[in-house]
């Protein structure tokens, strides 16, 4: 139980953010459940995928930080999409690195969130580049998602490992939802939640590293 003592440091920098803090409260998050990756995989070499996830975080902290200074602007917000785009994809690779694809979750999130897309999103975005980026960062991000529901399909994984990094890609998804929702649509009715729900992201990926660093004897093996 110590190990988890280490979530104390990214939870105190999400409360200095949420508190107040500026943008080193906000960055410190990201680095230090980056930090917490990166001492599991140097205390367990072989850890497979974990190169993969701690690129993931390191992308998120350049397009957070991107988005937090140049998001307004056409470039700065294109990049930032593709910065969280490439995240996904690094995501979605240590998924798959201890599990298996899961299609049928990608079937239905891909059908429910490209309907999003095309009733809602597409008519409300100006133009076709950021449209196009937009379209993109969903249909991976739904990927993402079913890689993470994969996780641990036809391999022994600690169960709560697997139900964390799951949760984690979820609360990503929201977050992301809550985005588009106030940029192109002008929803801002539960905006508030966003930066929680980020940041509770990463601090989830973060436990299930750790819960599974610790070897726990309660596994999973699903077909």
């Amino acid at each position: 139980m110590k190990r988890y003592i280490l979530l104390l440091f990214p939870l105190g920098a999400m409360a200095c953010y949420l508190w107040g803090g500026g943008f080193l409260c906000r960055s410190a998050t990201t680095l230090l459940c980056l930090a917490i990756v990166a001492l599991a995989g140097l205390r367990r070499p072989r850890l497979t995928g974990i190169g993969w996830l701690a690129g993931a975080l390191a992308l998120s902290f350049c397009g957070d930080y991107v988005l937090g200074h140049w998001g307004g602007s056409f470039e700065g917000f294109v990049a930032g999409v593709g910065l969280f785009l490439l995240a996904h994809l690094g995501y979605a690779a240590f998924c798959l690195a201890l599990g298996r694809f899961h299609w049928r979750v990608a079937a239905v999130l891909l059908a429910v969130f490209g309907t999003y897309y095309v009733v809602l999103l597409h008519p409300a975005i100006g133009d076709a580049v950021t449209s196009a980026a937009v379209f993109a960062y969903i249909v991976v991000s739904c990927l993402s998602m079913a890689a993470a529901a994969g996780l641990g399909r036809g391999r022994i994984l600690p169960r709560w490992t697997c139900i964390l990094f799951m949760a984690g890609i979820a609360s990503l998804l929201f977050s992301d939802l809550l985005i588009a929702q106030k940029r192109f649509l002008h929803d801002g009715t539960l905006y508030m939640l966003m930066m929680p729900t980020y940041f509770a992201s990463q601090i989830l990926v973060a436990a299930a590293i750790l819960h599974l660093r610790g070897g726990q004897s309660e596994s999973v093996s699903r077909p």
